[in-house]
C-alpha cells in the first residue's frame, strides 16, 4: 500500500468530520514476548490531536501516577485503571529507555490544556500528562482514569512514544467494547486490522481495571539522508499565504486561536523536526527528495522548494496535493 496516499486520505477524512519522569521499577514485569508465536506489528499512527502537552509539559507533577497531583490531597474523581505494556521494534527486541508520553481527557471529558475551552467540568486533581521511561525490557507504566467520551469522540488515551535512534511514534489507545467505537471519526479510518492492535480490553485483575497496550517502533534507517542535506532545511519559516483562513481553519479543526503560523525547521544526527507554535516538536520523516512526511501533524507533508542556486529558500506545508500552506525561509544564502 502506499503509505503516504493512505495517510493524506485518513487526514482528509478527519478533517471533514473535525473541521518527574517515572522510571518502571525493577519489580513490575510483564510476560516476555515468544517470539517464536507471536509477531510485533507496526504500530498504527495516529495524530497527536488539538490538546497534546505544551505549556503543562512544564507542569512540575508529571510522573506515571495521573490519579494525584503532588501537593493535592485529593485524588482525581472516576474508575481508576493502569495502563501498561512493551515498547519492542518490529523483531520483537525491547527499547529500553524509551520516552513514553500519555494525556488524556479527565472522568468529565475535559483535558488538563489550555486550549480546552469546553464546558466539561475540570478535575483539579487530575494530572492530565504524564511520562514514563521504559525499563530494560521496554515495559512502561501508568495510573490513570478511565477517561470520558467527549463531542464525537469515544473514549481514549494519547501516547507518544520516542526512543534513541527510533523514529517518534504518535497513536491512541481505544477501550474494547465501546458503543461509540463504531462511529468515532478517527478510529473508523483504520482497517479492523490496524483496530485491533489500537483496541485493547480493560481486564480485572488483582482488583484493579488494567489494559495492556504494547507499542512497536520503526528504527532510523542510517543509510537515509546525510547530516550536511538536513542541514541546508533547517532553519526558520514565515508564512507567505495559504488558499483558505488559517485562524478560521485552526479554530474550526482544533478549537484554538492562533496568530502565529511561522515554524522551525531543526535537526539532529539523522532526523529532521518541525516545531510551530501550537504544537509539540514534531519528527519529518524523509521519503523522496526535498520531502517528508508529518503523519503526527494531520498527516501533512512538506515539500521544500529551492532558488536557482540551489539553496533551500522556502517550503509548502501540504494538507493535500492541492491546499498548502507556503513559507519563506529567513536569511536564505
Amino acid at each position: 500500500m502506499d503509505n503516504k496516499n493512505f495517510n493524506r486520505r485518513k487526514f482528509l477524512n478527519q478533517l471533514s468530520v473535525t473541521l518527574g519522569t517515572g522510571l518502571i521499577a525493577s519489580g513490575f514485569t510483564i510476560p516476555v514476548i515468544d517470539k517464536s508465536n507471536k509477531e510485533c506489528k507496526e504500530t498504527p499512527i495516529v495524530e497527536l490531536g488539538p490538546y497534546a502537552v505544551m505549556k503543562y509539559r512544564k507542569q512540575a507533577d508529571h510522573d506515571i501516577d495521573l490519579t494525584q497531583i503532588e501537593g493535592n490531597s485529593g485524588i482525581a474523581f472516576g474508575q481508576i485503571i493502569t495502563v501498561s505494556g512493551r515498547i519492542t521494534d518490529k523483531d520483537c527486541n525491547p527499547v529500553h529507555s524509551a520516552i513514553v508520553e500519555i494525556w488524556q481527557a479527565n472522568h468529565y471529558g475535559k483535558y488538563h490544556h489550555e486550549y480546552d475551552k469546553s464546558d466539561y467540568q475540570d478535575d483539579p486533581n487530575f494530572q492530565g500528562w504524564g511520562q514514563a521511561i521504559t525499563n530494560e525490557q521496554g515495559e512502561y507504566k501508568f495510573k490513570t482514569i478511565y477517561p470520558a467520551p467527549y463531542g464525537g469522540r469515544t473514549r481514549h488515551i494519547h501516547f507518544k512514544v520516542s526512543g534513541k535512534n527510533y523514529h517518534e511514534l504518535t497513536t491512541q489507545l481505544f477501550f474494547e467494547g465501546e458503543e461509540r467505537n463504531k462511529k468515532d471519526p478517527i478510529l473508523k479510518i483504520f482497517t479492523h486490522e490496524e483496530q485491533q492492535l489500537i483496541i485493547r480490553p480493560l481486564i480485572d485483575k488483582d482488583n484493579v481495571k488494567q489494559v495492556e497496550f504494547n507499542i512497536v517502533l520503526n528504527k532510523v534507517q542510517h543509510d537515509g539522508l546525510p547530516e550536511k542535506v538536513l542541514k541546508e532545511y533547517t532553519g526558520n519559516y514565515f508564512l507567505k499565504n495559504a488558499p483558505f483562513d488559517m485562524k478560521d481553519f485552526m479554530k474550526k479543526t482544533m478549537g484554538i486561536e492562533v496568530n502565529n503560523f511561522d515554524l522551525k525547521i531543526a535537526h539532529k544526527k539523522d532526523q529532521l523536526f518541525m516545531t510551530l507554535s501550537f504544537y509539540p516538536v514534531i519528527e519529518l520523516v524523509w521519503t523522496s527528495k526535498d520531502e517528508f512526511e508529518s503523519w503526527s501533524f494531520s498527516n501533512t507533508y512538506i515539500r521544500f522548494r529551492r532558488g536557482d542556486n540551489g539553496k533551500v529558500i522556502g517550503l509548502k506545508l501540504h494538507f493535500g496535493e492541492d491546499d498548502y500552506v507556503e513559507a519563506t525561509k529567513k536569511n536564505k544564502r
